[in-house]
């Protein structure tokens, strides 16, 4: 049941924006629970900041009403001065004084180097969080990056949202 803000803020964005915007409700999300330990275990970043290269890949269309459902692979060893941020619905403040705030290399490679996850990915997956309609990143976008993820025998996927 949507509480009387989000009620509010649904009326207004079918009333601006999109006539037919609903939240989704997941009542069943999917959970796959951590079977090994961690220091055992291969941990990829995903992060919903909209954070892509700057260099090499083009920005999420960050203007778009409905959202953006693509993502971005971005190598962990990728400069944080090649990276940016197309995403306009949140204080890039802090994420553009620190990448790590959205992806936690630094972290997660201390983690590694000191046995407490067995390894990080080196592939981060970076998407907009905004998205006011999500059907094709539930039934496309978002499968697609699993199916990497389990096929490249990633154990931990560690999400930082924006």
């Amino acid at each position: 049941m949507l509480s009387s803000k989000l009620q509010a803020a649904q009326a207004r964005f079918r009333q601006r924006i999109y006539p037919h915007f609903a939240w989704v409700i997941n009542e069943t999300a999917p959970w796959t629970p951590v079977t090994r330990p961690l220091a055992q275990s291969c941990v990829a970043l995903i992060s919903t900041c909209g954070l892509y290269r700057v260099d090499t890949q083009v920005p999420f269309d960050a203007w778009n009403d409905l959202g953006d459902p693509s993502f971005r692979e971005i190598h962990i060893d990728t400069p944080a001065d090649r990276l940016r941020i197309a995403h306009t619905h949140y204080d890039h403040k802090h994420v553009a004084a620190d990448m790590n705030v959205s992806l936690p290399v630094k972290h997660f490679r201390h983690l590694a180097e000191t046995g407490q996850i067995g390894r990080l990915h080196p592939w981060m997956y970076s998407f907009m969080g905004y998205l006011p309609e999500p059907r094709q990143l539930i039934a496309e976008t978002a499968p697609q990056v699993a199916r990497r993820l389990a096929g490249e025998e990633v154990h931990v996927a560690f999400l930082t949202p924006c």
